[in-house]
């Protein structure tokens, strides 16, 4: 029962950090943009982009023997992955802008930051995850890691705590389905 109640409080720590980690990234962003709009760092952005244009039209010249369908669903799906939904934008011509590059590097830098948080937290309150999914799996599989490093482990434990409290969530559902399917082989014996 004490195993069962440190595992339970340990999986609240995570998600409550990942939580937290989130909120930190979203006050940290919105200072960013009122620091963008108040600086006007637009200008550096619309550079950026015009430079990445360039750059994409001298690699891209390749798409001048496709067909421009093709091309635009390439670049559609694209768009849908940066940007996490669908703008509605069904034409043939891929558009870049400073607002879109800016959003792809503050998303990226974002993830670094919170990742690299998530490693710090594991790393100072000692969070070991996969201790946890390594006990939870006692039958050997193809597919089971096992790493012997404490501190590695830690810091595994602390990418998934800064990728957010999605995937943290999706990591405790796993973990808790091996522990119930190893309590019922165990019954069953």
């Amino acid at each position: 029962m004490e195993t069962l109640l440190n595992v339970t409080v340990l999986f609240a720590l995570v998600l409550a950090l990942s939580l937290l980690i989130e909120r930190l990234l979203e006050i940290l962003k919105a200072i960013y943009s009122l620091a963008d709009s108040r600086l006007n760092w637009y200008i550096f952005w619309t550079r950026k982009t015009q430079r990445l244009k360039d750059r994409l039209e001298k690699r891209l010249r390749i798409f001048t023997f496709t067909d421009p369908e093709d091309v635009a669903s390439v670049f559609h799906r694209f768009r849908e992955m940066l940007m996490s939904q669908n703008m509605g934008y069904s034409g043939t011509v891929p558009i870049l802008s400073g607002d879109l590059v800016r959003m792809a590097y503050i998303k990226t830098i974002c993830k670094c930051i919170a990742m690299g948080m998530g490693v710090g937290l594991a790393l100072w309150l000692k969070i070991d995850l996969m201790a946890i999914w390594q006990n939870a799996s006692q039958e050997p599989s193809k597919w089971q890691l096992t790493i012997t490093s404490p501190t590695l482990r830690m810091i595994f434990s602390g990418i998934a705590i800064g990728l957010g409290s999605g995937p943290v969530h999706k990591i405790i559902t796993v973990i808790e389905r091996k522990k119930e399917k190893q309590a019922a082989k165990g019954a069953q014996k």
